[in-house]
């Protein structure tokens, strides 16, 4: 272990020198959702996604879950004429003002934390029916269609999915590959990360149903209750999965704690029937399996469809890359961006296609102080959405994206 840690921090070090320049889309040094009511609430977005339309057109979706009541919405927009605007643009709610309010309306949208736009032009949102831990409603999946930005599917989780109060979502993946249908845009299955209950929910919208699935290696390495504060207390963090054209398919996970890198058969993880049994944690352990470690620790992963695994490190500013095919030890894992400016506390990360159909990984980087109850300096950058072409970061060359060629100039008033 001592041996990988070296060896990756020596990876990073060769680094700084060279900084690698992703292009940053949008920050904030006052995230404002527009509500004068709401001023000196803390607002603290988790999740972020790219949608891009036709000729370039682009939407950029973030989820601000509730701290409190006097939060307006919670799974935002950029307002369309602020698409360029690179400091502080301007946030609205989605799909509109009238799917937030008041925050215990169950029908509506009570705390967005997840999100996830698939190849159909869908929009998939977890809603943990949380405010400052008070669980007003039952969890939700929400499936939005993006061309007319309007609700196809709504599943609350049942109450053995989920524990009211605790379970916290720090993930969400979703397949189309074994819909069961010609149609792959008819179904899907979401895989939904549950840090603080320590396990994984899987949701098949094809037939309505969901169920749980709990595993040792989903548990934090040193578990002393259910701490809802310290990174030491998170369970299973990650969730990801390989390319849907490889015929053995895997999930893959970290707890956020644990230097492990843990591989399922996806086949184990969407047959309901077997996690039915109440010892099928202990009876499919040889299905779970550690990959290696890598001597640090890794936030938020995300695999693109060549097999490639990309994860940020937490404290050094780097991003790391593992393709599926290698093994699992430091001389496999490759930084593929060293930028302690940009790549923070990496809460959101995601790969979208842009208008060309082209890979590109974007990435939702916080002030980690921000999450601990901290302050920073009015004019400091708290939140910031930066990109980069999956081709350009395995090859190491300028980092480009698809929403414009040039870099943004105007300034929001």
């Amino acid at each position: 272990m001592i041996v990988i840690l070296l060896s990756l921090l020596s990876a990073v070090q060769a680094q700084k020198l060279a900084l690698k320049e992703l292009y940053t889309l949008h920050q904030w040094t006052n995230l404002s959702l527009g509500d004068d009511q709401a001023l000196g609430n803390r607002f603290l977005p988790v999740d972020v996604d790219i949608e891009y339309g036709d000729e370039g057109r682009h939407r950029t979706f973030l989820t601000i879950p509730r701290l409190g009541m006097a939060t307006p919405f919670t799974l935002a927009t950029v307002v369309s004429d602020d698409n360029e605007v690179v400091e502080n643009p301007r946030l609205e709610p989605y799909p509109n003002k009238e799917w937030h309010i008041p925050p215990n309306n169950c029908s509506g949208i009570t705390s967005a934390i997840r999100t996830y736009i698939d190849q159909c032009w869908r929009l998939w949102v977890v809603d943990s029916g949380q405010v400052n831990s008070l669980q007003l409603c039952p969890p939700q999946v929400l499936t939005f269609d993006l061309v007319r930005d309007e609700l196809i599917q709504r599943h609350s989780l049942p109450p053995n999915t989920y524990t009211p109060s605790v379970s916290i979502f720090t993930a969400l993946v979703v397949d189309l590959s074994e819909s069961g249908t010609p149609n792959r845009c008819v179904g899907g299955k979401a895989y939904i990360a549950d840090a603080w209950g320590y396990g994984l929910i899987v949701f098949d919208s094809l037939t309505g149903r969901s169920w749980r699935i709990e595993h040792e290696s989903m548990r934090p390495l040193a578990f002393v209750g259910l701490a809802r504060s310290g990174s030491s207390q998170a369970g299973i963090f990650t969730v990801s999965l390989s390319p849907s054209e490889v015929e053995d398919r895997f999930l893959y996970f970290h707890t956020l704690n644990a230097f492990n890198e843990v591989k399922v058969s996806l086949a184990v993880i969407n047959n309901e029937t077997i996690w039915k049994s109440n010892n099928a944690s202990t009876s499919l352990d040889g299905h779970f399996h550690i990959l290696g470690t890598r001597g640090i620790q890794c936030e938020s992963e995300v695999m693109d469809q060549s097999g490639n695994l990309f994860c940020s490190l937490i404290s050094l500013g780097a991003l790391i890359k593992w393709e599926e095919s290698s093994n699992y030890t430091a001389d496999d894992l490759r930084v593929v961006a060293y930028n302690p400016h940009k790549i923070k506390f990496v809460t959101g990360l995601k790969i979208n296609r842009n208008s060309q159909g082209e890979e590109e990984l974007w990435a939702l980087s916080s002030e980690p102080k921000l999450f601990v109850g901290g302050a920073l300096p009015e004019n400091e950058v708290k939140f910031q959405i930066v990109g980069c072409r999956t081709a350009d970061l395995l090859a190491n060359t300028p980092c480009t994206v698809g929403v414009t060629e040039t870099s943004p100039t105007k300034l929001a008033n």
